[in-house]
């Protein structure tokens, strides 16, 4: 059973977290005694959806089982989720599972989790209320990748009787995320190229944009399924979980949910780790059984009344990247204690100091324009055919020996100066794990943040800042860290993980005392960690302001500057009329690098724009609030 799931996994036919319940089998072929009952729910459309009712085989209740509606992963159906119905049931539970509309034996065709997906998942919730010995006021919904996706559509749509949710690898930001930073996730090809899967005409549309690159469009599709919009609706407790190396959803949007919820009061548990979405060697048995363990208790907590400890705070168990996986537990993030390790680039070299003088790192793509982004799409972005059409040579740096053990958990945020000849291009950051071989150095990806730019002046410069992919890894001592920043973001040499922009382009890294570029390294623990000690009291230069993160933004955002001397400052945000809506900061500062945090909650959503003015000069950036 193992190796057929690993196989799965491999071709991208079917990556869906979900399979790893059939893991269950291994240890508990028969979990519980229960009674089953098929249904037919017939949607509001007139498409049948396939069920599945389990009830344990004892007594109801005098309010009928507390109940969980599970949904499989996309391309799977109704039945793989028959071992996770076992073992619901052994703990009490009453479980329903149904086959998506477009998956298993369920009619329709899929609209790629749209809202005819959520009317769907509300219909059913309705059916199985109405069903003999079922609590309708106690209800769960929980599942994997597609399914946990529909636990987040259940909450941040109030739906009845709904108590509380578990979702497994599939976050509330789950659309954008495969559209980061005017980029293309090549992975989205497989999620519209499911064998198992029934599409309706959407999925050609969305075809049509990706061969096209109509970004925009894409990011208007991306934006009206995405949930973390409306995560400021959600009203019940959540389970959820993120794996760090899931090539499709970061564990960035679980981070974020875990700040929007614990601001207004919502019990939130964590598990960032494993499992999911492709993460050789795809299965961890042990992490999986104790995702479901932290489950089974957070269900028993808000469905039956059982008493559980930090209930009601932001508990998350965060598992860092070694073989066994070892937990860590933090209430609330980032863990403590943390700091920031910042390196910016010199040269070939990442160091904790400004960059002496202004250096240069160039990095090129070199397309054959005969090789169409129609064929890129056949060939799946993958193979020789694709491979031969690209040839990219990355801009790299390195740090020194490290002095101390290092442990990276959170996500690193670049700060890159670039120049480009080409009027759009990809500025990708990959980060490394170096570690020294008979052979030379020995690189190992640890982490990855997508870049880039569409609408570029060629021959001017231009900062870039973006978040990479969350992640918790622990470098020994005697390693370095590296970076590369590359314009074609390649995996095992042949698997484009950005569909890269069909032009060539000669770009350059620049960094300068004035204006260097910089990567922050998100620490846990102490912060002395390079063979060579930092220099004492680095100042930038001038006044600085840096476009806020995140942004777009809801409802709030951080904003950070630089000043280089004693002055009196301004920090306010303005709206489209320009009137002053809040002013953040106003008084004398000495020099140094300011945090600042802006809370929209009041405000509408829209374009805004962040002003810092001293008696000489002023500086803005644009924001956008979205709701």
């Amino acid at each position: 059973m193992l190796r057929i799931v690993c196989m799965l996994s491999r071709r991208g036919d079917c990556i869906r977290i979900w399979w790893l319940v059939l893991s269950l089998a291994m240890v508990a072929p028969s979990l519980a005694a229960q009674d089953t009952t098929s249904y037919v729910i017939t949607a509001s459309d007139g498409v049948q959806l396939e069920a599945t009712l389990a009830l344990p085989n004892s007594g109801a209740p005098a309010n009928g089982f507390p109940a969980v509606v599970v949904i499989h992963g996309y391309g799977g159906n109704k039945d793989e989720m028959v071992f996770f119905s076992n073992y619901l049931t052994a703990l009490g539970y009453g479980s329903l599972t149904y086959s998506v509309r477009g998956q298993g034996k369920s009619g329709g065709l899929s609209t790629i989790m749209g809202p005819r997906e959520a009317q769907d998942l509300l219909e059913v919730i309705r059916f199985l209320r109405n069903l003999p010995d079922i609590d309708p006021n106690n209800l769960a919904v929980a599942g994997g990748s597609q399914g946990g996706i529909h636990a987040w559509i259940a909450a941040t749509h109030n739906m009845p009787g709904v108590k509380v949710i578990a979702s497994l690898v599939g976050p509330p930001s789950f659309s954008l995320d495969l559209f980061p930073n005017e980029c293309i996730k090549q992975q989205l090809y497989f999620e519209l190229n499911l064998g198992a899967v029934r599409y309706g005409p959407v999925r050609d549309r969305v075809r049509d944009f990706v061969v096209s690159d109509q970004y925009d469009s894409l990011l208007a599709f991306g934006t009206s399924r995405d949930l973390e919009q409306l995560l400021d609706s959600v009203r019940i407790p959540v389970m959820q979980s993120a794996s760090w190396a899931d090539i499709l959803f970061p564990v960035n949007g679980a981070i974020r949910t875990v700040d929007q919820l614990t601001s207004r009061g919502i019990p939130v548990w964590s598990y960032f780790g494993t499992n999911g979405h492709a993460e050789p060697p795809y299965v961890h048995v042990g992490e999986f059984l104790y995702e479901l363990g932290l489950l089974a208790s957070w269900f028993d907590r808000w469905l039956k009344g059982v008493p559980l400890d930090h209930s009601n705070v932001p508990f998350i168990v965060y598992a860092d990247d070694r073989p066994a996986w070892p937990h860590h537990e933090s209430i609330g993030w980032p863990p403590q204690p943390h700091g920031t390790l910042r390196l910016y680039l010199s040269g070939t070299r990442l160091q904790t100091t400004y960059p002496s003088q202004p250096q240069e790192l160039p990095f090129t793509l070199a397309y054959d324009s005969t090789y169409t982004p129609a064929q890129g799409w056949t060939d799946a972005y993958l193979g020789a055919g694709f491979t031969h059409a690209f040839r990219s040579s990355p801009a790299r740096a390195f740090s020194d020996i490290l002095a101390d053990t290092l442990e990276i958990t959170g996500i690193p945020r670049a700060v890159l100066q670039l120049q480009s000849g080409a009027a759009r291009f990809q500025s990708h950051l990959r980060i490394f794990d170096i570690t020294a071989a008979d052979t030379g150095l020995v690189w190992s990806l640890i982490t990855r943040g997508a870049n880039g730019v569409r609408n570029n002046i060629p021959g001017t410069s231009l900062q870039r800042e973006f978040d990479c992919q969350a992640l918790s890894h622990v470098i020994p001592p005697g390693h370095r860290i590296g970076v590369e920043v590359t314009s074609l973001d390649i995996d095992d040499a042949s698997r484009a993980q950005i569909i890269p922009y069909f032009t060539s382009s000669a770009s350059a890294l620049k960094s300068s005392p004035t204006t260097p570029s910089y990567v922050d390294l998100p620490l846990v623990g102490g912060v002395r960690f390079v063979a060579v000690a930092p220099a004492a009291s680095a100042e930038p230069s001038e006044m600085i302001l840096h476009q806020n993160y995140p942004n777009p933004f809801n409802p709030s955002t951080t904003i950070r500057f630089s000043l280089s001397s004693t002055q009196n400052v301004r920090l306010e945000v303005i709206n489209i009329l320009g009137q002053s809506v809040a002013v953040i900061v106003d008084g004398v500062l000495t020099p140094g690098n300011y945090v600042a945090h802006f809370d929209g909650t009041r405000c509408a959503s829209g374009m805004y724009v962040c002003r810092l003015t001293n008696s000489a000069s002023s500086a803005e950036r644009k924001m956008v609030l979205m709701r």
